[in-house]
């Protein structure tokens, strides 16, 4: 029996140890796998505090060269100013003295001339160049002139720095667009705004019986187109707004109230020829919060039979001929308006 137990105790032992043994392996590998853990983090760190340090530095080398450049800026303001300049459009425009010549464009500083621009045309001027026998600074030049661009060489002596911000100048040629829109569908028939359908109307004369065309104006009574005229012009630049009788038509009534609608004569008047080609430059002389001034010079055909507006691209610099014209805007409200202007012929 003794033998029986000490067999037994010794296989309880020898059992206990084996678990001690289990015990102490799963101990050290959770010691092991803690330490594991400490590691990644402790080279995650490392990773961060590096990627850290070198955006720093990168920071410092970059602020370190701004600042060089300020201060060779600061050294060097002449330099600094070149480089705006260079990058800004330098606008010019041909100076005008009651003289309509066209200032001649060469092909190069001594060339032959190639084109011809009228009184304050709008030009970029591109580069300066030196003297010649003829000029004593040349400017080569570019511009749009009936749809196309161009390059040439100028004499600087009739060019112009341009003085006045773009938004005076698109001030004015907004209005000036409006008036003038409005000065040539007068001139032959009447000013109608957009159109639509059309209506017959007729007459009585001596001749018997005619009819005409009206048009449907967007403008649904004259009250209401006079105050669109008047919203971009004196009132004294507008021609007679005058509605006919219904009950009693006549060949050259203007407008027509009908239906709630405003109708506008369609048929010119005969023998009324205008050889203004819708083109016109500008020079603005005076500009005030209150009160805007400008040179025109309007461009016209000077012979239908050589050169149309249709075909003006095509037409040479002989067969046009330009003359001047003065507007005067001023603030009406909140609004500017065109006071005083010289309508083309």
């Amino acid at each position: 029996m003794n033998d029986i137990e000490k067999e037994i105790e010794k296989d309880f032992e020898e059992e206990k140890e084996s678990e001690r043994k289990e015990d102490n392996i799963k101990r050290i590998n959770q010691i092991n796998n803690g330490q594991d853990k400490k590691k990644k983090i402790i080279i995650i760190c490392m990773i961060i505090l590096i990627l850290a340090l070198v955006g720093v530095i990168i920071y410092l080398i970059f602020n370190s060269k701004d600042k060089e450049v300020i201060s060779e800026n600061k050294d060097n303001p002449r330099d600094s100013n070149t480089t705006i300049e260079e990058e800004q459009e330098r606008l010019g425009y041909v100076s005008c003295d009651e003289n309509t010549s066209l200032l001649n464009v060469r092909n190069s500083t001594t060339g032959e001339i190639i084109d011809g621009l009228s009184c304050y045309q709008k030009v970029t001027i591109e580069e300066e160049l030196s003297e010649t026998e003829n000029c004593s600074k040349w400017y080569k030049i570019s511009y749009q002139k009936h749809g196309s661009n161009y390059t040439g060489y100028a004499c600087s002596t009739y060019i112009k720095d341009q003085t006045i911000d773009n938004n005076t100048e698109e001030e004015v040629r907004n209005l000036l667009d409006r008036a003038l829109d409005y000065n040539q569908q007068s001139t032959s028939k009447v000013f109608c705004g957009n159109t639509s359908e059309s209506k017959k109307i007729e007459f009585t004369t001596e001749a018997g019986q005619l009819e005409g065309e009206y048009l449907k104006s967007e403008f649904k009574s004259l009250d209401e187109l006079k105050e669109y005229l008047t919203s971009f012009m004196d009132e004294s630049l507008i021609k007679e707004l005058k509605l006919a009788d219904n009950n009693n038509p006549k060949y050259y009534d203007n407008y027509y109230e009908i239906d709630g609608n405003l109708y506008c004569r369609n048929y010119s008047n005969s023998g009324i020829t205008n050889t203004y080609t819708g083109n016109y430059n500008i020079e603005i002389i005076g500009s005030t919060k209150d009160e805007i001034t400008a040179n025109i010079a309007y461009e016209y055909i000077k012979d239908l039979e050589k050169c149309t507006v249709s075909n003006i691209s095509e037409c040479s610099n002989t067969n046009f001929e330009y003359n001047l014209g003065k507007v005067i805007i001023k603030k009406s409200g909140d609004n500017f308006i065109i006071n005083e202007l010289d309508f083309p012929n």
